[in-house]
């Protein structure tokens, strides 16, 4: 009984792992105006036709986008940054800062826009507050073609996201006074076994858009950037010396247990 609990436990541990390791890869895509790469760091300006051909993943692997991850309404009033990398494990993140160099007070609703590779068969199994799960319809309600999709806009209300078909929007209604900034964040995670999308790829997709929902992946950003995100409640990251200072703190606390009384 003890070894078949113990089987059963590992089991459970495993099958994540024996799924991922099934996952095809993707192949990067980010289109920055002259090659595809897997990331893509740079300036926006007034003109919102100026950040559609930087920093946008086009493909991705299997078909996943025809044009994913840009603002093409609402930044017209401001200056815009961005970053678009892709991550480990097939994510693709995309984190845009947006500043009023104006004189006055401006107020704009951004559209985060994605051209979905799916061409107008969209099948979406979850569509909740800053998540959404959706793949290509093969007509009989299940997924083929393209990988599924893990779309996600946000933890705190900001972004208001809406698929419809071939087309993914997020709304962001923000009000910057002169000389301030805000950065929104968003996520993009692709699930196809190699043989094709399944079942279990809706449920990797599902619980990975919630585990990026929930924590969302902040490696490579520094403290400041993260205070600046406005669509996400985060936890803040600590300085290197502050780092230190905790590390240094728990081996005090470790000593002063092991001292014998």
């Amino acid at each position: 009984m003890k070894q078949a609990l113990i089987g059963a436990a590992l089991l459970a541990l495993l099958t994540p792992l024996l799924a991922q390791a099934e996952q095809f890869q993707a192949s990067g895509g980010i289109f920055n105006g002259d090659d595809y790469g897997t990331s893509y760091a740079g300036a926006g300006g007034f003109t919102p036709l100026s950040n559609q051909a930087l920093g946008q993943v086009v493909d991705g692997g299997n078909y996943a986008f025809d044009a994913f991850g840009f603002y093409n309404a609402g930044t017209d009033a401001l200056d815009q940054s961005r970053q678009v990398e892709l991550l480990s494990g097939n994510v693709y993140r995309f984190f845009d800062t947006f500043t009023n160099n104006g004189g006055s007070r401006v107020t704009t609703t951004l559209n985060f826009f994605g051209n979905l590779g799916s061409d107008g068969n969209e099948l979406v199994s979850v569509n909740s507050a800053g998540l959404i799960v959706s793949c290509t319809d093969d007509g009989a309600g299940s997924c083929t073609g393209q990988p599924v999709l893990a779309l996600v806009s946000g933890n705190n209300g900001l972004g208001q996201a809406a698929i419809t078909p071939d087309r993914y929007n997020v709304r962001y209604t923000v009000s910057l006074d002169p000389g301030q900034s805000l950065s929104l964040l968003n996520f993009a995670f692709l699930a196809s076994d190699l043989n094709g999308p399944t079942a279990e790829d809706q449920a990797l997709a599902a619980a990975t858009g919630a585990q990026l929902l929930n924590a969302p992946r902040l490696e490579g950003l520094s403290a400041q950037q993260v205070a600046g995100i406005a669509n996400y409640t985060v936890s803040p990251v600590p300085e290197p010396a502050s780092g230190l200072l905790a590390l240094a703190g728990l081996g005090l606390l470790g000593l002063a247990r092991r001292r014998p009384r």
